[in-house]
């Protein structure tokens, strides 16, 4: 049996090494631990040990002589060959010696193979933390792209590797689908920039591709939020209905057949289980063919992957990343997005209205990570 082992001295790693094995292993290499993506928090130093664990039969115990006895003693027991357990010992040794002889030469190889591997994994691990991936994306895409390199171009530098894994990972957009009607309800927590994603979409749709487009708003907490929701509509030409209850939806949608509804919705904690119950109560009675997650890129990566859990639990959401342009890289959306495997439909770069929205095209994502722009 071979075995490494990591301490933060010497000794700490050696003390392990006698602890576990005993005092008969053969220590076959030492040196300073390498850094390596299972036991990333490992550093010091380390020792490459080896033990057959054979264990010795222990000594027969020492028995006090026999008193004498009037009987004739039994015969003496035949002796053994003094010559045979010798040779089989030195037989032994010499094989033993041979199995350490040939592990150090292939603990050698393994450690420049692994070494040189490491290299360039560690080098895009690192690159990709640096950019809010979260550790576990960031050692898997950094991993598939060494082994790209490995079996397809080995002369490709690692990060442009990496961006093409990325790209083929994330999947393809799915932006709203204007070929037949459309009813989209706009969900997320407060503050991530629903009210005027709607008002990009609304404009892109009524005055680029023609479509009828009502907006209705179900946001009554907020103080002036419909009225916000009705400026934009007045500007861009299209009508507008509050619905003060989710039961007056389906009345709304009876009053005109329109190719395009957008339904914004209240930002609440996903803690407020009334507010995401009423929410799902919105999606039934709107008959939504589209849900759209709102989530600001700004959010803390565990944060953001709570609230889109709790928020898109039994919707089946589409991510609509939005105030990309308020984070360097967008590493920790990407990472939510792989993690949840949700597609993404729009991300949002600004205020202005129509123009800071586009199609979530993954390469258009892959670029930020450079620092450039999508």
């Amino acid at each position: 049996m071979v075995k490494r082992f990591t301490g933060r001295t010497a000794e700490e790693a050696l003390a392990r090494a006698k602890w576990e094995l005993g005092d008969d292993a053969i220590i076959l290499s030492s040196g300073k631990a390498r850094e390596r993506w299972w036991k990333f928090w490992e550093s010091g130093f380390q020792v490459l040990v080896a033990t057959d664990y054979v264990r010795r039969a222990p000594a027969a115990p020492t028995r006090e002589p026999a008193p004498p006895s009037p009987e004739p003693p039994a015969a003496p027991p035949r002796e053994q060959p003094a010559a045979a357990a010798p040779a089989a010992a030195v037989d032994h040794d010499e094989r033993w010696g041979q199995v350490i002889h040939l592990l150090e030469g292939l603990g050698k190889r393994l450690d420049r193979m692994e070494g040189e591997q490491d290299e360039a994994v560690v080098e895009g691990r690192e690159w990709l933390m640096q950019r809010g991936f979260n550790e576990l994306w960031a050692r898997k895409l950094a991993s598939s792209a060494q082994k790209y390199r490995e079996e397809e171009a080995p002369e490709m530098p690692i990060r442009q590797a990496i961006r093409q894994a990325l790209v083929e990972l994330l999947r393809p957009p799915q932006p709203i689908a204007l070929a037949e009607p459309a009813t989209v309800l706009f969900i997320g927590p407060t503050g991530s920039g629903k009210t005027t994603t709607i008002a990009k979409l609304a404009a892109y749709c009524h005055l680029e591709r023609q479509k009828s487009v009502l907006l209705i708003s179900t946001d009554t907490f907020r103080v002036a939020a419909a009225e916000q929701l009705k400026t934009y509509a007045d500007i861009i030409g299209v009508p507008f209905r509050v619905a003060l209850r989710p039961q007056e939806i389906p009345e709304i949608l009876k009053e005109r057949c329109y190719d395009v509804v957008l339904i914004d919705t209240a930002g609440h904690s996903f803690n407020h289980a009334l507010y995401m119950a009423e929410l799902r109560t919105i999606a039934e009675l709107s008959g939504a063919n589209d849900v759209e997650l709102v989530l600001p890129a700004t959010m803390e990566p565990e944060l953001l992957m709570e609230t889109a859990l709790k928020f898109g639990d039994g919707l089946h959401p589409k991510i609509c990343a939005t105030k990309v342009d308020e984070v360097r890289y967008p590493g920790a959306i990407l990472s939510a997005v792989l993690t949840l495997g949700w597609p993404l439909s729009y991300m949002t770069d600004g205020q202005n209205v129509p123009d800071d929205i586009q199609v979530a095209f993954p390469e258009s994502l892959v670029n930020l990570l450079e620092g450039g722009t999508a």
